[in-house]
């Protein structure tokens, strides 16, 4: 039996003051690459301490423009997490180049920096991490091995939006990193993308790579091979309007994170909760992940039984994913028992905006009674 969905896993907050932001756009016939795109950037760029923010189409084109501009080549080895969102992994095959899939910390689920050592090789040019759900990574181990290793630090800053690192805001802090907005993320243009950077000379290779490889002076003469992955004002004026309401946003979902973390240690169920492990670090709860024994199940039930949507993310390393198994896509992997243990377990429960108290309860109960 079907059942309609009563608590969704995500629900965008979209209302009117994204509608007058688009109205606005069709009023000034301005579509793209306009005024509100700059503006984005900058605010984005301010939010994240980044000198530079690039404005793209989506968080996929903005990993494939990154690594181009650091010179990934055929044949190179980037070190990536053996848990993480397909594209960050798909990214590093778009080059030709070989994804070294590494185990994962058994706390946060990042990139395990004791893991990275043996695996790098003559080939590793760069070390590819993410904070996953929103949890900071140990970025500071993971750029001491980068510097003795002479390797490029890439930063997968999809869900780290609203996140700090040691007092420091998430998403832009390696010399290139990227951002995603799509529809479920902390703050949405529906699709849409942007890439931060500290180095200029990457700023204007960005630019030009984002808009066909064309010179920004000189229309119609294209310098480097680029792609069309503009945003535009439409996404950028719904963008402008989420920015207004992104600490609304993040304290709604340490609200919500909260109120989970005390209904489950009040259940003393066989229930395992990340926890963030750094010192003057905040999680952005972009996801709010548990381990459960019979996961498969109980997301099934969850859903047929009682109406609530969750997301296993992810359900199986990236090696295991076809493309990668099958051999059509090359890749290399150390023995990733934490990955292999994780994604067996991992449930993503619902978190959005104004999700109020009765549904979170409803939630927990709910795999309350699943488990006993």
């Amino acid at each position: 039996m079907n059942t309609k969905i009563k608590i969704p896993w995500a629900k965008p907050d979209i209302g009117k003051e994204e509608f007058d932001e688009i109205k606005s756009s069709f009023e000034s016939n301005w579509f793209t690459l306009g005024p509100k795109v700059k503006l984005f950037e900058k605010q984005m760029a301010d939010y994240c301490n980044a000198p530079y923010s690039i404005a793209v189409s989506n968080g996929t084109v903005a990993l494939d423009i990154a690594l181009k501009t650091i010179g990934i080549s055929p044949g190179d080895e980037i070190i990536v997490p053996a848990m993480t969102y397909f594209s960050t992994a798909s990214s590093v095959s778009y080059q030709n180049a070989v994804p070294v899939f590494v185990d994962i910390d058994k706390e946060s689920y990042n990139l395990d920096p004791g893991k990275i050592i043996k695996s790098i090789t003559s080939k590793t040019k760069a070390i590819m991490f993410i904070d996953y759900g929103g949890n900071p990574s140990d970025q500071s181990n993971i750029f001491e091995i980068a510097k003795k290793y002479n390797l490029t630090v890439v930063q997968d800053g999809a869900q780290s939006l609203g996140g700090t690192y040691q007092g420091k805001p998430m998403g832009a802090n390696t010399e290139i990193s990227t951002m995603s907005f799509h529809l479920a993320k902390n703050l949405t243009c529906i699709e849409g993308g942007m890439i931060f950077t500290h180095n200029k000379n990457f700023f204007k290779q960005i630019i030009m790579r984002r808009n066909q490889g064309e010179a920004s002076n000189r229309k119609y003469e294209h310098l480097v091979l680029g792609t069309n992955a503009r945003m535009t004002d439409l996404q950028a004026g719904i963008g402008l309007a989420q920015f207004k309401k992104l600490p609304k946003f993040l304290q709604e979902r340490k609200r919500i994170a909260k109120i989970y973390d005390e209904l489950f240690k009040e259940s003393k169920l066989d229930i395992k909760v990340s926890k963030t492990k750094y010192n003057d670090s905040t999680n952005a709860y972009f996801f709010y992940p548990i381990l459960l024994n019979d996961r498969n199940n109980i997301a099934q039930a969850l859903r047929s039984k009682y109406g609530i949507d969750t997301r296993i993310a992810y359900s199986m390393p990236v090696y295991d994913q076809h493309l990668y198994k099958s051999g059509q896509a090359k890749c290399r992997h150390t023995v990733c028992p934490v990955a292999e243990e994780v994604t067996k377990k991992i449930l993503n429960l619902p978190i959005f905006p104004n999700m109020d108290e009765k549904s979170i309860k409803i939630v927990v109960n709910a795999i309350k009674s699943e488990m006993q």
